[in-house]
């Protein structure tokens, strides 16, 4: 019987497509406004931001502890469902968007 290589030594890469999935822009020249993510233990999870124009996006803490690994991911999902469904970039800081997993603070 021929054994077949494992793939991880083949000398080649096969290339990908990745599409881009629908959401905001994740730059801007625009000014923005945040607002502090919290977890349900009042932990800062990092900041959404938008311009209220196109641009919206997730900036996480620069030192996160292990058990937030999931939150960027999460709260970009949350980010692309908002865009799919036709949620303004200027609505984004809305905290009912992100309950009941996360508090969001918008500063005064």
């Amino acid at each position: 019987m021929t054994e077949t290589p494992n793939p991880r030594f083949y000398d080649y890469v096969t290339p990908i497509t990745v599409s881009r999935n629908d959401s905001y822009e994740s730059k801007t020249t625009n000014p923005k406004r945040r607002a502090a993510l919290h977890d349900q233990r009042g932990r800062l999870l990092g900041h959404v931001w938008t311009d209220d124009h196109q641009a919206a996006g997730f900036t996480r803490i620069a030192d996160p502890e292990p058990d937030m690994a999931y939150v960027r991911g999460y709260v970009n999902r949350i980010l692309t469902d908002a865009y799919k469904a036709g949620i303004p970039a200027s609505e984004l800081l809305d905290p009912a968007l992100y309950a009941p997993d996360f508090v969001l603070r918008i500063a005064p």
